[in-house]
């Protein structure tokens, strides 16, 4: 597991990731950011989870095949057709591939944003098909209780008067790190976010981002949450 939020509010989706890749013992393998920019479909994909295919070069492989080129909904399916041919489910299964996406971007046909998650075989609910598209408006991982980001605050994340993408999305992340227990059968306690966080808003404006933390960790070490 590692930071991949997804919120959906009706006038942008917000992307939020880290740039942490960890070996099982919670240490640093690198740190590189996990976000795909597709500015012409208006569209943005954060990729986690683990194998050799990183977000540089599934998002090569897209611009390779021109898949960038297309229109927002025939991307899709292109997206989703390369995804089951570059993780095939043998591989899934042995393990060697776990890959989690979630993609927010903006409809004008609808006039809102919305968004997406896939996963390839084992790294998704028991209760989803995997390589299909499931909407979703809040996919919050690792999962922390609301207190420990906002304390006693009531907040709903897909309204925008009561939840502010940087200032209560920087608490959010901020609760995430300091999660220590829990993030995978066969991980090693600590935490599994690290480096700088981005935030990627993806509106009827197209797509923009902001640095919401910067956190001073190094190839090699755990993280000190």
């Amino acid at each position: 597991m590692s930071l991949a939020n997804l919120i959906v509010q009706p006038q942008a989706a917000y992307l939020y990731t880290d740039q942490g890749h960890f070996d099982r013992d919670g240490r640093i393998l690198r740190l590189e950011h996990k976000i795909m920019p597709f500015p012409r479909q208006f569209l943005a994909i954060a990729m986690v989870g683990g194998g050799k295919m990183t977000p540089t070069r599934l998002f090569d492989e897209i611009e390779r095949r021109g898949i960038d080129q297309l229109d927002q909904l025939d991307f899709l399916n292109a997206f989703r057709a390369l995804i089951i041919e570059l993780c095939p489910e043998p591989v899934c299964i042995s393990g060697m591939v776990e890959h989690r996406f979630m993609i927010g971007f903006y409809s004008h046909k609808h006039g809102r944003a919305l968004g997406l998650t896939m996963f390839t075989p084992g790294y998704g609910p028991d209760d989803k098909a995997p390589y299909e598209y499931h909407a979703a408006e809040i996919v919050i991982a690792p999962n922390v209780p609301a207190a420990d980001a906002f304390g006693g605050r009531r907040i709903n994340v897909t309204r925008p008067a009561s939840f502010d993408p940087v200032k209560d999305g920087a608490a959010l992340v901020d609760a995430q790190r300091a999660k220590v227990t829990g993030w995978g059968h066969g991980i090693a306690d600590g935490s599994y976010i690290a480096g700088d966080t981005l935030l990627t808003e993806i509106s009827a404006n197209g797509l923009a981002f902001d640095l919401i933390a910067q956190y001073p960790d190094k190839v090699g070490e755990r993280v000190a949450a």
